[in-house]
């Protein structure tokens, strides 16, 4: 199970990475010389319009916490499995490779293995 956490962590790693990439591709290519303050200008985003700027925040933040994530899986961390877990339902809706990501990390952490490495009980409902 550590094997498939850590395959699983390194993915995250690796699309997190590539997200991060088509933020700054997406950056250099309407950013223009203003950089990041240009984003907030509807003019540079001439596609998406003002809510452009939000979906490259949403896009740069989604790639910084997935990397997180991996790192976190890669050190088998408890607080990691948590973190993917959350991830991976807005992983489920980038096709294709989000999907499969997504699958995999519900498959994997909620497996009984997987709920004894990283999801442990944290709290438990007092017995009155």
């Amino acid at each position: 199970m550590k094997i498939w956490l850590r395959i699983l962590g390194g993915a995250y790693i690796v699309v997190g990475s590539l997200n991060s990439f088509v933020f700054l591709l997406i950056l250099g290519v309407y950013g223009g010389k203003s950089g990041i303050e240009a984003i907030r200008v509807e003019e540079y985003v001439p596609v998406i319009g003002y809510l452009g700027g939000w979906v490259l925040y949403v896009l740069l933040g989604f790639s910084g916490v997935g990397i997180l994530a991996g790192v976190g899986l890669l050190k088998l961390w408890a607080w990691s499995g948590r973190l993917a877990l959350l991830l991976s339902v807005g992983n489920l809706f980038i096709l294709p490779l989000g999907t499969i990501i997504g699958l995999s990390t519900i498959l994997i952490l909620l497996s009984k293995q997987g709920r004894a490495l990283l999801l442990p009980a944290a709290w438990k409902p007092p017995l009155i």
